[in-house]
């Protein structure tokens, strides 16, 4: 059985790849960097606009109900249902940072020698921390099409520019740039009526990581999994270019336009079944 670090936030779908993983392997080493830490830590270094930006986004999914959207949908039924139940289970090694790059995660890695080690959703992992584990051995579970997404809502942004064939979350190999590591695979879900970013950004998030764990039981040396190059194209998306008025026009215009054509293909398919 392959020894597995995680480098992750505390979001649900954070506690679900944990929980997938103690489940399939009996173990895990965790380094978990809270989401308040990283609004602290972006303010406790003078970056106010991102802080601010952080905190808007945080208020916009309270207010249209996506932290409970998220919080329902990976709900794991087996294994630790919490955070807390997790850090009291005998098989985890628990360490809590308030920066992914603080010194106790290099300590941490140092310490625990992993055949695997999986990122998800942490901030920007610095080249002194990254020193620490065997850059093969590194995949990041990054939730957009790259290379064409890169960054922030990643599912928003595509769907809101109709590249309804891009609607995917991609593991791939980690590298010092933002989301450039070589591809390891994409999975990748179908627009359906009444989906919005979080519906897809979440069915698209669970597919991977179950996808993922199966591919350690099969294959647990992540060193030797194929992967390709990624291409220099695409765009990084950052929390400020979802404002408000982009937000408008997207529930306005653009998703709008996306549903008629769900709809529509949907009575097409049902018109073709009946001949």
């Amino acid at each position: 059985m392959p020894s597995i670090t995680v480098l992750c936030s505390d979001g649900p779908h954070h506690l679900y790849l944990a929980a997938a993983l103690l489940e399939t392997f009996g173990e895990l080493c965790i380094v978990v960097e809270p989401s308040h830490a990283q609004a602290r830590e972006l303010r406790r270094r003078g970056f106010y606009r991102s802080w601010l930006w952080t905190h808007y986004h945080d208020l916009r999914r309270k207010l249209f109900g996506y932290d409970r959207l998220r919080r329902d949908y990976f709900r794991h039924t087996r294994g630790p249902a919490s955070w807390k139940a997790l850090r009291a289970h005998p098989g985890v090694r628990y360490v809590e940072v308030p920066s992914i790059n603080h010194a106790r995660v290099a300590e941490t890695l140092r310490s625990t020698q992993s055949s695997a080690y999986i990122v998800m959703g942490t901030k920007r992992i610095s080249e002194a921390v990254l020193a620490e584990i065997p850059s093969q051995r590194i995949v990041n579970v990054h939730g957009g099409h790259l290379p064409e997404y890169k960054g922030n809502h990643c599912f928003f942004f595509a769907l809101h520019h109709g590249d309804l064939d891009k609607l995917s979350t991609t593991v791939h190999r980690v590298a010092t740039g933002l989301d450039t590591g070589e591809i390891v695979f994409r999975h990748t879900v179908q627009y359906v009526a009444g989906d919005s970013s979080e519906t897809l950004y979440s069915r698209a998030e669970r597919g991977a990581i179950d996808r993922l764990v199966e591919r350690l039981v099969r294959e647990p040396d992540v060193s030797r999994w194929s992967s390709e190059a990624q291409e220099t194209i695409g765009n990084t998306w950052r929390m400020r270019d979802r404002g408000p008025r982009v937000e408008l026009a997207h529930h306005l215009v653009r998703r709008p336009r996306h549903e008629a054509r769900a709809l529509a293909r949907l009575n097409t398919t049902e018109t073709e079944s009946l001949h």
